[in-house]
């Protein structure tokens, strides 16, 4: 059980990364604007997506409260035109999740997203399969902005999916296209062919 609380201050520590991009971002003008949808492959080979511009990379680690492991996290991040911020988190924890916590985690990620801010309202988080993971799609609002996400969990893995920007500007087919451009590397084996 402290192993799974231990996990929870863990999915706290991934939001606080969450809003720490976000300033990011709010400080950032314009990523560059030329290119068009290009799928590229993330710095540790974990997946492919296609960003609208070339993205930017937000690299942190973040001490865990046990003191001695680390939550690491990157973050690629595009502001496209006045559509939105389109992005890709990937948390790497120290260790597992205990089998069948993983959905545990993403609800504790998506109520961290939601009580960033006391106007932010969960219209909706549904439940959806991701190439056979169980995964969470969902979309947050506030008076003046939205946060659209897809996140899944494998193995100490948080993958999260989203687009951000004002409040009646969603693009529901710019993010469905992002989303679908995203997808998994099989892991890499470590045995080397006969």
């Amino acid at each position: 059980m402290k192993q799974f609380s231990v996990k929870k201050l863990q999915v706290w520590a991934l939001v606080i990364a969450l809003f720490m991009a976000h300033l990011f971002f709010r400080s950032v003008a314009h990523a560059d604007e030329g290119g068009g949808w290009q799928a590229r492959e993330t710095l540790n080979g974990e997946c492919f997506i296609a960003f609208p511009v070339a993205p930017q990379l937000l690299q942190q680690s973040m001490k865990m409260a046990d003191g001695n492991s680390r939550l690491n996290y990157d973050i690629y991040l595009a502001p496209f035109e006045d559509k939105g911020v389109f992005l890709l988190l990937i948390a790497t924890y120290p260790g597992m999740m205990p089998g069948g916590h993983e959905t545990a985690g993403l609800e504790g990620l998506v109520r961290g997203i939601v009580g960033q801010q006391k106007e932010n309202t969960l219209v909706y988080a549904n439940w959806v399969d991701h190439a056979g993971v169980p995964a969470v799609s969902f979309l947050v609002q506030n008076q003046t902005s939205y946060f659209r996400g897809h996140a899944l969990m494998i193995g100490n893995k948080l993958f999260l999916v989203a687009m951000e920007g004002r409040k009646g500007t969603l693009e529901e087919n710019l993010f469905n296209r992002f989303l679908k451009s995203f997808h998994l590397q099989k892991p890499k084996s470590s045995v080397a062919p006969k």
